[in-house]
């Protein structure tokens, strides 16, 4: 069977499987678009196919584009990356001094996010609501985020923000008289010929756009209305297509309009002030991860009915994206699925029998403990506790969400031994639609010499 067929085959049942009315599809390899495909239905209502032209939104992936124009900025001596928020929001809270940035661009800022809500609603334990269905302008924008206390002082932790996202927009904006999409549009989409890349909307008229889809108690309906502001913030709000993203794969691979000075500050992990790494490996606009030992470079995205997963092994030159009309779809599970089609060496772990249920309730305590906050120190080699404890990788890994310890299975995917310790590698369901991948590694007295976590 040919690597189209099989590629097609696959799909085509996901799409079944999933209840996804449709996917767009990019595959790159050494800079050449080697798969680009629509399968199922941009518009149920209107029985229209998806095309590589379908029109999908960005949800966060649209992050790795904000960061591209806060780099391009940089590049051009507008911005400092270690400048401090109020420098260019100065009308910001005394709070938000300390940070910088980098750090909003990294998720280390402290910031955290909106809850979205249909109807005015009173702050609750700190989140600040805001109304999708009114519109919002820069200040009220502005004025929303200063509402909401840090989470943690800047650069000592993680949280995923998507009001950072929102400030780093705005701050395009001031820096360059338009509105962040316009940057991209001029330094970055119509260069590497991004044709139909922008900004979403809901009132002009996009040719070849997909209609978002929802699963509600276990029935497909339409997206929900958002207003047009909070439809197109650079935390998320760009429209584009598999074309669009396939052009973009071949940019990363061998850059024409991105400086490579750029490209690599963009995908380098960041650190927290103790010199650790920060939860995911985030970077600026992407995560860092492994699958079997091979770096992963990803982005996913949900938004407005729609999802999206672009992922990136640089070492195999493998590149996929995945635009989903389904708020729900699993895309970053596809895409994985795909690159093991290119590359057998990069396919999705698959589940492995599990001949030792009583470690695996061991470590079903273990990670109850760690999301509820009580790790008990017992439970790990002094070098591992020290780790943990002393670095704020506990507080990191409570801080990323998603995973629920009390009605979540623990998946066991690998199993062994190495020097003399027992390895064992789970894959856990989250809230969010993806899975968090979990090693842990015990020594011979039972205890925890390391651990692992990372989003797939």
């Amino acid at each position: 069977m040919s690597f189209a067929t099989a590629l097609n085959d696959y799909l085509v049942s996901e799409i079944d499987r999933q209840q996804i009315p449709g996917l767009g599809v990019a595959v790159v390899q050494q800079g050449q678009i080697v798969h680009l495909a629509g399968y199922g239905l941009s518009n149920i209502e209107h029985n229209v196919a998806v095309t590589p032209d379908t029109i999908f939104q960005s949800g966060s992936t649209a992050k790795m584009f904000t960061a591209t124009g806060i780099l391009l900025l940089s590049q051009d001596g507008r911005i400092d990356l270690d400048h401090p928020l109020t420098r260019y929001i100065p009308e910001g809270p005394a709070i938000w001094s300390g940070i910088t940035i980098r750090q909003m661009l990294s998720m280390t800022s402290g910031l955290g996010n909106f809850e979205e809500v249909f109807a005015p609603a009173p702050i609750h334990d700190g989140v600040v609501p805001i109304n999708v269905w009114q519109d919002h302008s820069n200040d009220q924008l502005i004025a929303l985020a200063a509402l909401s206390p840090l989470l943690f002082q800047p650069g000592e932790s993680y949280q995923y923000s998507n009001i950072g996202y929102v400030l780093a927009g705005i701050i395009i904006e001031r820096l360059t008289g338009q509105p962040y999409y316009e940057l991209l549009k001029e330094r970055v989409f119509k260069p590497i010929g991004m044709a139909t890349a922008r900004e979403a909307t809901w009132f002009d008229i996009v040719p070849n756009r997909a209609a978002g889809h929802s699963i509600e108690t276990g029935h497909l309906t339409s997206r929900h209305w958002t207003a047009p502001t909070l439809l197109r913030t650079a935390d998320g709000g760009l429209y584009f297509s598999p074309r669009d993203i396939a052009h973009w794969l071949i940019e990363l691979e061998s850059a024409r309009v991105l400086a490579p000075e750029l490209l690599s500050v963009m995908f380098e992990p960041s650190r927290l002030k103790n010199g650790q790494p920060a939860f995911n490996n985030y970077s600026l606009g992407w995560e860092n991860a492994e699958i079997r030992g091979h770096h992963k470079i990803r982005h996913g995205g949900t938004w407005d009915g729609f999802r999206a997963e672009i992922t990136r092994f640089p070492a195999q030159g493998v590149s996929v994206a995945v635009l989903a009309n389904l708020q729900e779809a699993r895309v970053a599970h596809i895409a994985q699925a795909i690159a093991g089609f290119v590359d057998p060496a990069l396919a999705p772990y698959a589940p492995v029998e599990d001949t030792n249920q009583a470690a695996t309730i061991n470590d079903r305590i273990l990670l109850r403990a760690i999301l509820t906050g009580h790790p008990a120190r017992e439970a790990f080699t002094a070098e591992a506790w020290d780790s943990w404890s002393g670095n704020g990788w506990f507080e990191q890994l409570i801080a990323s969400g998603g995973v629920n310890c009390t009605n979540s299975s623990l998946q066991l995917i690998e199993n062994g031994r190495e020097h003399g310790e027992s390895v064992r590698h789970y894959s856990l369901p989250t809230e969010y639609a993806y899975h968090m991948h979990w090693l842990v590694r015990r020594s011979a007295d039972g205890k925890v010499s390391e651990m692992r976590f990372s989003r797939t």
